[in-house]
């Protein structure tokens, strides 16, 4: 449930060589008041930093991996964490400790006015991609007794997680229990609906996604013997929630506030 109207360039690789996109205007994800995306980049931000973070990271490091955050170039991000955690053991609680030590001098620079929001929010999409690329592999997941569930996704090359990002912030601050999948392929995203059993799952679909591939993962959803709602966001929710079959009860979201309060 993705609210980008933005389609922000999120993703190095799509641009070619691990070369950030040029810089932007940035408008509001759609579906999200514009007050709201701040407080709730803020919130997600702050959910990054509060993790355990290395403390012999120097300052010249922060800034330049920081830069390359802010500058949305993922593949870069990436090599570098390679680089430091690859091959050892504990790698994933490296790249985490890494990553909250970014957040938090990102938070610092936003508070300084050393960054403005449309760059911190890049970054702070470009954090959660990078955070699930180097999680714990095959960690136990728990659904929480008397939680709800949603699941946000994103397929690979979509390039507005960002939106994704926001909406599932937004419904942790309402008490769902959230898993987020960015850049996950459609067939896993089955598969962990399957196990998992939500109550939501929450996709997005913009003017520039190849929107077949989206439209065959909803297909595939709605084959699975359960019941969940599916909500569409982003730039072209609504044409999409129209073409596809009725009976796969694809719901358009254009704010979130009032998605919430309907579930």
């Amino acid at each position: 449930m993705a609210p980008p109207a933005d389609d922000e360039r999120a993703d190095g690789a799509a641009d070619g060589a691990g070369q950030a996109a040029p810089p932007t205007q940035r408008a509001e994800p759609a579906g999200i008041a514009n007050g709201a995306v701040e407080a709730l980049a803020r919130l997600a931000l702050a959910r990054l930093a509060e993790r355990s973070g290395r403390n012999d990271l120097s300052p010249a490091f922060l800034e330049s991996f920081c830069t390359l955050l802010l500058e949305g170039n993922y593949r870069a991000t990436e090599r570098i964490l390679e680089t430091m955690t690859g091959g050892r053991a504990g790698y994933a609680e490296a790249a985490d400790g890494i990553l909250a030590a970014a957040a938090r001098h990102l938070g610092e620079k936003w508070q300084e006015d050393g960054a403005s929001f449309g760059e911190v929010s890049v970054a702070v999409a470009q954090i959660f991609r990078l955070n699930q690329a180097f999680g714990q592999r095959h960690t136990p997941w728990t659904r929480v007794s008397g939680q709800r569930l949603a699941i946000f996704a994103t397929l690979p090359a979509q390039a507005h997680n960002l939106g994704i990002v926001l909406a599932a912030e937004a419904f942790r601050q309402r008490g769902w229990q959230v898993k987020l999948l960015l850049d996950t392929t459609g067939k896993d995203v089955v598969e962990r609906v399957r196990r998992m059993r939500p109550e939501v799952v929450g996709l997005s679909v913009s003017v520039n996604d190849r929107r077949h591939q989206v439209e065959y993962l909803v297909g595939e959803l709605r084959a699975l013997p359960l019941r969940f709602r599916v909500l569409v966001g982003g730039s072209a929710a609504r044409d999409f929630a129209a073409a596809v079959p009725r009976g796969w009860r694809v719901e358009a979201v254009t704010d979130i506030a009032t998605a919430l309060r309907d579930l």
